[in-house]
Formats: structure tokens, sequence, C-alpha cells
């Protein structure tokens, strides 16, 4: 058999490889709409600002545990921090505070002496007041002015917890 021409052989490697660049094409096409799906549903678009939040309330999922029904909170201006020497001594010592459960009466000091060789705080759960870091054998006090159960912790140390009821 006669071998065919340089030409003839040409032409038909490009007939074979002339669908190549479309192949590749659509290859890409495809990779390009996968990456941009990302295979999560499709976000709704943000509300308009002028419109008003909706009021309905939205159910709980059916797993979800009951929810606890919320307790009244003291107002966020109801302690003022303060210099030592309360009405109220509390003891900081072995990263306690000593009492932890504490009553005191609207307008009363509570005083925080730090007996700990390491700084603590005393701070109210919502953040809303709280005494300086107290080094070893400083004191601070935090007063009162409305009646309420102010949990608190040690800012420095959050396993360190309290609470104080003000009557």
């Amino acid at each position: 058999m006669p071998e065919a021409s340089p030409v003839l052989k040409e032409d038909q490697m490009h007939q074979r490889h002339r669908h190549r660049p479309l192949l590749a094409l659509a290859v890409g096409a495809v990779l390009t709409l996968a990456a941009c799906s990302g295979g999560a549903a499709p976000t709704p678009p943000p509300a308009p600002a002028s419109a008003a939040p909706s009021t309905a309330a939205t159910p709980a999922p059916a797993s979800a545990a009951p929810t606890p029904e919320p307790t009244a909170e003291p107002a966020a201006a109801a302690c003022t921090p303060g210099s030592a020497g309360g009405d109220v001594a509390v003891a900081i010592e072995d990263f306690t505070f000593n009492p932890a459960e504490i009553s005191a009466s609207v307008g009363q000091t509570v005083s925080f002496t730090n007996n700990d060789p390491a700084p603590h705080t005393a701070t109210l759960d919502d953040g809303s007041c709280t005494t300086p870091n107290l080094s070893q054998g400083l004191a601070a006090g935090l007063t009162f002015s409305a009646a309420g159960t102010y949990p608190f912790f040690c800012k420095i140390h959050p396993s360190m917890t309290g609470t104080i009821t003000v009557s």
C-alpha cells in the first residue's frame, strides 16, 4: 500500500482535532457554572430599606428545646462602680467570691477585696457595671440603685461567678 502524502495526513489530523476547541469551551463553561452554583440554595434578595420589619412570629423548629420564660432584668444604670468601704463585704480568695450569693438593699455598696495574688474584677453579666482590675490587697465597690438579681463574674477568670440580690 502506498504511503499517503504528508498533506493528506495533515488533513486527517486536522479533521480529528478540529472539535477540540469546542470541547474545551464546553468543559470550561460547565466547570464555571458548577463553581458559581456552590451547590447551595439561592439566597433571597434583601428587603428594601423602606420595608417595615415583620411582626410575625417565627415558629421554633420541632426539635428545639423549650425556651425558659424570660426573667425581669434590672435596669442597666442600676449599678455604679465606686471605691471600697461598702455596706456588704465580699472577699476574693482562692479564685472564688466569698460569699458568692450576696444580699444587699437598694442604695447599699457591695465592696470586693482581693486577697489573691492574681488580679480580679467583679463584673455584672450584662457588662453594664464592673470594678477595675483589683490587684492583691485592693478593693472596690458596686452601689445598686434598683432592686433586682445581678449575676456577676470575674472578667479575668470567667469561671468565678456569683449573684447579688438587691431588695
